[in-house]
């Protein structure tokens, strides 16, 4: 067991939010310094231009300027903005695009950049509504079969299955992403999989890790499936930072832990999310999610001692 979960100080309530608040300070500070000077390495002024703005779901969760995904494809009436960011883990040993949960105004964006990054894993954190409230549209073919066109940028995604996976608590769809040529001629054709979790409430945690940590499981049982030269992996909750956030933090600091000296006694989970925290604002939300990292990390740990 790494020393900064083994050891009780460094994991009671007061430890945990004294690290949390700490975080937060950081980030303010980051952030008010941006907004003096559109130079700033951490600006976002990009994101809230006119012509950007609107394809915002919150004001207050955008990309920085100098790792924001830019769409590549020239459209008409159409920039190279998507509120979506490249993250890198500590030691690259995980590489994702975390974004907001698409807008209607911009399910064609969020195909042309699972087309363009060249992904084919989307893990989503997010029901559709919660609390009666749109946290992401559909933004893939409701039936089995059935298919969606982009025109303008020459993608169609047919729906080829759904699977209710009850032990990880979400849904496996595949769905066949196809590049066109005028109206009717395939050029490429790539399988993208979506999991998408149902335990997981906005700035909320699910009841229990397991979820989480089977949904880790079979995100990287499908990845073994992936072409070495695959994108990164898409993952979204509605706003892109609080659940995203969490779970790409989970899952690097499972990926990390191997490489971690039994002497050592970094807490990779401070790490990780101070490190995240330069690439989004806001990656892990609250406190509530923060702590869930060291119990969910801390619950595949024994898990696995037990096997």
């Amino acid at each position: 067991m790494p020393l900064f979960l083994s050891n009780s100080a460094n994991l009671n309530t007061n430890a945990l939010a004294n690290k949390f608040h700490h975080l937060d300070r950081i980030e303010k500070e980051r952030c008010r310094q941006a907004t003096k000077n559109s130079n700033d390495p951490f600006s976002m002024s990009i994101a809230i231009n006119r012509a950007s703005i609107n394809y915002n779901r919150y004001s207050d969760i955008i990309p920085f300027n100098y790792n924001r995904i830019k769409l590549l494809q020239q459209r008409p009436n159409k920039t190279d903005y998507i509120n979506a960011s490249y993250i890198e883990a500590p030691n690259n040993v995980r590489r994702y695009i975390a974004t907001q949960g698409p807008l209607k105004e911009t399910i064609e964006d969020f195909w042309l950049m699972i087309w363009e990054q060249e992904t084919h894993i989307i893990v989503m954190l997010t029901n559709q509504i919660e609390r009666g409230e749109i946290k992401c549209e559909t933004y893939w073919p409701k039936e089995i079969g059935n298919y969606t066109m982009f025109k303008d940028i020459g993608l169609k995604v047919t729906l080829k299955s759904e699977i209710l996976d009850s032990k990880a608590t979400c849904y496996e769809r595949t769905f066949k992403l196809e590049k066109l040529r005028g109206r009717d001629i395939i050029t490429e054709s790539r399988q993208i999989t979506q999991l998408q979790t149902i335990a997981w409430p906005d700035h909320g945690v699910p009841d229990s890790p397991d979820p989480i940590n089977n949904l880790i499981i079979k995100m990287n049982e499908r990845m073994q499936h992936c072409n070495r030269n695959s994108g990164p992996i898409v993952v979204h909750c509605s706003a892109g930072c609080g659940r995203t956030g969490t779970f790409c933090t989970v899952d690097s600091t499972l990926a990390l832990l191997p490489g971690l000296q039994q002497n050592d006694s970094t807490d990779l989970i401070f790490n990780v999310v101070q490190h995240f925290r330069q690439q989004r604002i806001s990656m892990v939300q609250n406190l509530a999610q923060y702590q869930f990292c060291y119990l969910t990390v801390l619950s595949k740990l024994v898990s696995d001692c037990e096997y």
